[in-house]
């Protein structure tokens, strides 16, 4: 996460702002011009929708160091901040108060720290003009939209490539061959000592692409190699590897699979396993994670780990989806809104019915009204074990069988594609029978491959 440097002096600053114009995608931004000494103030509307908005602030101190800071602002037309992440913010009648969490408590000088938050708003939404950063003023003229300058004529009619400005990155694009079949899974060692029937119904599974998890069971820099290794043979083979990120702080609320890295490590672990990454691999980010927001202690950050890891592995060279639980689990608008607290500024889209056995049906529409809610965000479905649905047990039920087949999709209506997350024939835990998580369970492998459509 962001460092930042320490010093201390108390100096008036003027932050100037101006209110950009809508854009094709419904977002609205704010731009800081230049400012005194003393901080300057970015403040910015990344996506809005009926009733609601995802801000982004930025503050800059530009004075002397601060041991603590806060931030606040006055909202002019009953907006509430409802949430907030890499910042404490606390709202009382139109007054905002954010202050620094523990890895960014201290403001350096000529240093800047970010957060974000989701408010509700009515009738406009206008950009806060009074900020102030400790109590001092952070007060400048407001104008309209910043024009463009007229551009001057280029003299060189052969310029210099690397004069050019670099472009924005663009997400990783999705997939257009297959998926990659790991011949390192347990369900593919089981097929190759099986015989007879049993090795028919096991190449069902062992033949078949799956996701590689990458979890804190091994060090970060084994982690990391172990990455470097799937991928790198998948790149090899010419197919698109699939990862499932899984080691976020609180992991599992200590259930079967509970967890996760230290919540001082986090970052530092991303970072790890991202340097491993070949290609570009599909990945979904932390299953369980939104889903359980809230739910248990020892979470920490948990919406700015989301948006960290997303920003670290997109930029890896991943297509990140967001795990968002299944259908069974939150609303749609629920979903959605913590989807959006995260936002899609690096991560492509969400996950659904990961480890799951809702109908593909089902949450295909789910996901749809989801990406309705989030701006157009693509998804993706884990059918691993879902082809005969559910029966309301999340933990090794039985009479399941597996699902269909992935592959790319890239719907119209913002399915990507089909993928299996969970590996079937690895236990959900101990329960109903089964082994410890993720230990192989042949019995229940068989029983999904026999009751299979296909």
């Amino acid at each position: 996460m962001q460092q930042v440097r320490r010093r201390t002096r108390w100096t008036a600053l003027a932050a100037t702002l101006a209110l950009g114009t809508t854009g094709a995608a419904g977002v609205v931004a704010a731009t800081s011009a230049a400012a005194a000494a003393g901080c300057s103030v970015d403040y910015r509307v990344t996506s809005q929708w009926q009733g609601g908005f995802q801000g982004d602030v930025t503050v800059t101190n530009l004075g002397d160091a601060l041991p603590t800071w806060e931030l606040t602002w006055t909202t002019t037309s009953g907006q509430q901040v409802t949430q907030a992440w890499n910042a404490t913010v606390t709202q009382s009648g139109s007054t905002v108060r954010a202050s620094g969490v523990a890895w960014n408590a201290q403001l350096g000088a000529d240093a800047a720290t970010s957060f974000g938050f989701i408010g509700t708003w009515g009738g406009s939404n206008p950009v806060p003009t009074d900020f102030a950063l400790d109590g001092v003023d952070c007060t400048g003229d407001v104008s309209g939209p910043t024009p463009s300058p007229t551009p001057t004529p280029d003299p060189d009619p052969d310029p210099d490539p690397s004069e050019e400005p670099s472009p924005e990155p663009s997400p990783t694009p999705a997939p257009d061959g297959p998926f990659y079949v790991d011949p390192g899974t347990q369900g593919y060692a089981a097929w190759e000592q099986a015989s007879g029937t049993d090795k028919a119904l096991l190449e069902k599974i062992a033949l078949t692409p799956q996701a590689y998890w990458v979890g804190n069971w091994n060090s970060a820099e084994e982690e990391r190699a172990a990455v470097a290794d799937y991928t790198g043979r998948a790149v090899a083979a010419g197919a698109t590897p699939v990862l499932a990120v899984y080691a976020i702080p609180g992991r599992d609320c200590g259930s079967h699979s509970g967890g996760g890295v230290a919540e001082s490590e986090y970052a530092r672990w991303i970072d790890t396993v991202a340097d491993g990454i070949q290609g570009s691999p599909s990945i979904v980010l932390e299953p369980d994670a939104l889903a359980q927001l809230g739910d248990c202690s020892g979470q920490g950050d948990r919406v700015g780990y989301l948006r960290y890891a997303a920003r670290v592995l997109t930029e890896a060279g991943g297509r990140v989806y967001i795990d968002a639980g299944h259908s069974g689990w939150l609303s749609a608008s629920e979903a959605a809104n913590r989807l959006n607290q995260v936002g899609f500024e690096h991560a492509v889209g969400f996950a659904l019915n990961t480890s799951n056995y809702r109908p593909t049906a089902g949450e295909r529409a789910y996901g749809q009204q989801i990406s309705a809610l989030t701006g157009g965000a693509r998804f993706v479905v884990d059918t691993s074990r879902n082809g005969n649905g559910s029966n309301g047990e999340w933990c090794n039920p039985r009479g399941r069988a597996l699902g269909e087949r992935p592959g790319v999709v890239g719907g119209a209506d913002g399915l990507d594609a089909l993928l299996w997350v969970k590996l079937p024939g690895e236990s959900d835990g101990s329960c109903n029978g089964g082994p410890p998580a993720g230990q192989w369970w042949q019995e229940i492998a068989l029983e999904m491959a026999r009751n299979a459509a296909w």
